[in-house]
């Protein structure tokens, strides 16, 4: 009977964990890279340090590329954005455990949430009138999105030369 490769990588991370110096250890790592929680755990648990080998299983899920850059990295884990931003909760946490003072506006632009954190952390005001337009836009595409309520709804954030542009 042929195991799913889930069960493999699994049983794999199961012998390193009990013996980190196994013998076939490159043959498990191989096995483990194909699975994106036991890569993220083998990385986090067994090495404590980066698995270069289990990158691409680990950017497929929000919640592992945002715990993986938390808790392994310690900063950015760029392969996994494209994942992080599509929860808007895991997307704010990494924005504020992540990247904290280490905003571009390249970065903030990425997605609502980023640029919310961005005027409201960096910036502290209004964001500058391209950045603006953008969550404008982000607006226009998802009228519910909850950052960009959060944004267009502050008084600070939506004047013109310090007239309120709510009336």
């Amino acid at each position: 009977m042929m195991l799913p490769d889930v069960l493999h990588a699994h049983y794999a991370y199961t012998i390193l964990v009990n013996d980190p110096n196994h013998k076939d250890r490159e043959a498990l790592e191989q096995t483990i890279s194909k699975s994106t929680y036991d890569s993220f755990y083998y990385a986090r648990q067994v090495l404590k340090s980066r698995f270069h080998l289990g990158e691409a299983a680990i950017s497929t899920s929000a919640w592992c590329s945002s715990f993986y850059a938390r808790d392994v990295i310690g900063g950015r884990f760029e392969l996994g954005e494209a994942a992080i931003i599509k929860d808007s909760e895991l997307s704010y946490l990494y924005a504020k455990d992540v990247l904290r003072g280490n905003w571009t506006p390249e970065l903030a632009v990425i997605c609502p949430c980023w640029l919310y954190t961005y005027a409201k952390d960096v910036i502290k005001g209004r964001l500058p009138s391209t950045m603006h337009n953008k969550m404008i836009v982000f607006g226009m595409i998802d009228s519910s999105d909850k950052y960009v309520k959060k944004y267009l709804g502050a008084k600070k954030y939506c004047t013109l030369k310090g007239k309120d542009t709510k009336k």
